[in-house]
């Protein structure tokens, strides 16, 4: 078992070992390992040359991001807006080796460091009604941010036939992709300002902050495992959900708070490598979640788990969580929570969310710095037995043909589950508290569990097994994928007991 916080920060090439010496350089760029692993393997040219791409791509934007996080906002638990712990965060995913990439693929320009990510103007196109597939209360619902909509209003000349046409907004650094694939989408000559989200595709309009709506977007650039467009399946799917999961959750009392997708739009194509290039989905704001509780204040999960300009975990620097036992006990509020909200849909349903850091949201008290619940957004990622789901629910969640969501057994589920909740945000929380090496987090943990999972269900085997699969990125992407994963086998994180000890049953 390793994780990039075990390394030291120099990696060495050795070319000659003789008797107590060596010789060898210092690695200054991990194409280095991945061109030797190449040779090694004999991996297939040009896709270890697109990977090297996007690790040139995430190494200078990661470079540049930790040379400028001087201009980031100051965080402060009662005073931040939920943007500006989106916008907070420097390193991001902990074992992704292209998680900073900005790598564009052309039509689009190439995207520099400096490039301006997190305030942004949107662009429009008008397209014709026929060519989309519109779900939802579209118009209504994204109308207060189209200023030509306005412009109408105070009785000027429209510039868009609403009964033949649709808008569709469009990220800055997206529109050369819309002008040289869709000549049918025409430029509208207005333009409006929004927030980017931790995801970047998923920015905030500030035209819709008091209607408590965000929007989902194509970006055709590259970040971590994929293109960061819009697939059919995820416009297709959101709205349906926004309908069922209240459904599922209303027997839970701790069930999370769900960033509903209303309403969607997307071209009609049957070639999603086409369409997901011109989309739109609407989601309900963390602010609006939140209406109505002072105290509440909306946290994207990934924020606490960075790290200052000190070295210091935010977690700990700005709850000031300072003594062994005040880490623990926000642990253990912190899991209760979590295992509270997320697996008894897992448990009954055969139901997961994709629940990592980016995609959750702890609801934190302003007065006490305590969890108070989870917010969960993105239904792309989800996972569901519907075999199992259709016999608790009474009814089946419309999927399309080919959707990457529909599991093939309760196993596949778990293993879901698994990576996003333990491996990618429970993992990362316990490290970041200076819980983990002694082990009396990993403790904590198994205590939350245990409280939470009949030991004779499915899902208690599955999550107790000597070894667990966890997501082979590099293999993933040699191999051109994204929708379908690749796992490897390593030691369940679960019964980690101290560093002597190591994973122990």
């Amino acid at each position: 078992m390793l994780d990039p916080d075990d390394l030291g920060v120099w990696v060495w090439r050795t070319c000659s070992v003789g008797h107590l010496r060596w010789t060898g350089t210092v690695v200054t760029c991990p194409t280095e390992l991945m061109e030797q692993m190449s040779t090694w393997n004999n991996l297939q040219a040009d896709a270890v040359q697109a990977i090297c791409g996007e690790l040139e791509s995430s190494i200078r934007h990661q470079e540049y991001a930790y040379a400028h996080r001087a201009d980031l906002p100051k965080l402060d638990i009662a005073k931040s807006r939920p943007i500006d712990w989106e916008q907070s965060i420097v390193e991001g995913h902990a074992t992704h080796p292209m998680h900073r990439a900005r790598h564009a693929m052309p039509p689009l320009a190439r995207i520099t460091p400096s490039t301006e990510f997190k305030h942004v103007r949107l662009g429009f196109v008008a397209v014709p009604r026929a060519v989309m597939a519109i779900q939802g209360d579209y118009d209504s619902l994204l109308m207060p941010v189209v200023p030509q909509r306005r412009a109408q209003s105070r009785g000027r000349r429209p510039t868009v036939d609403g009964e033949r046409e649709v808008i569709v907004p469009v990220h800055p650094l997206h529109m050369p992709a819309i002008r040289a694939k869709f000549k049918f989408a025409r430029p509208l000559p207005f333009s409006a300002a929004a927030e980017a989200q931790a995801s970047l595709r998923t920015v905030s309009p500030m035209a819709l902050e008091a209607s408590g709506y965000d929007i989902k977007l194509p970006l055709g650039a590259k970040t971590s495992s994929a293109l960061r467009t819009v697939s059919t399946w995820s416009a297709f799917l959101g709205p349906q959900l926004t309908n069922l999961v209240p459904q599922m959750l209303q027997a839970n009392p701790n069930a999370p708070l769900v960033a509903g997708e209303p309403a969607s739009i997307i071209l009609r194509d049957a070639d999603n490598d086409v369409a997901k290039y011109l989309a739109c989905i609407v989601r309900v704001s963390a602010q609006k979640l939140c209406q109505g509780n002072r105290d509440a204040r909306a946290i994207v999960a990934a924020s606490l788990t960075e790290r200052n300009a000190a070295g210091r975990s935010n977690v700990v620097e700005l709850l000031n969580l300072h003594s062994v036992e005040q880490r623990l006990a926000f642990l253990r509020a912190y899991v209760s929570k979590l295992f509270s909200a997320f697996l008894p849909s897992i448990l009954t349903h055969g139901f997961t969310f994709e629940a990592h850091q980016q995609n959750t949201l702890v609801v934190l008290s302003a007065a006490t710095g305590l969890p108070i619940q989870f917010m969960i957004r993105d239904f792309g990622g989800i996972m569901v037995h519907m075999e199992t789901f259709k016999e608790a629910a009474g009814f089946e969640i419309p999927m399309l043909l080919d959707n990457s969501t529909t599991a093939a057994d309760l196993d596949e589920v778990y293993g879901v589950a698994y990576h996003t909740i333990v491996q990618c945000q429970i993992h990362r929380l316990v490290r970041a508290l200076g819980l983990h090496y002694e082990g009396d987090g990993w403790q904590v943990v198994r205590e939350e569990f245990e409280k939470c999972v009949p030991h004779e269900s499915p899902l208690y085997v599955a999550w107790t097994r000597r070894e667990v699969r966890l997501k082979s990125f590099i293999t993933m992407k040699l191999g051109g994928l994204y929708r379908d994963y690749v796992y490897g086998s390593v030691p369940n994180i679960l019964f980690y007991r101290n560093e002597q000890q190591g994973v122990v049953f």
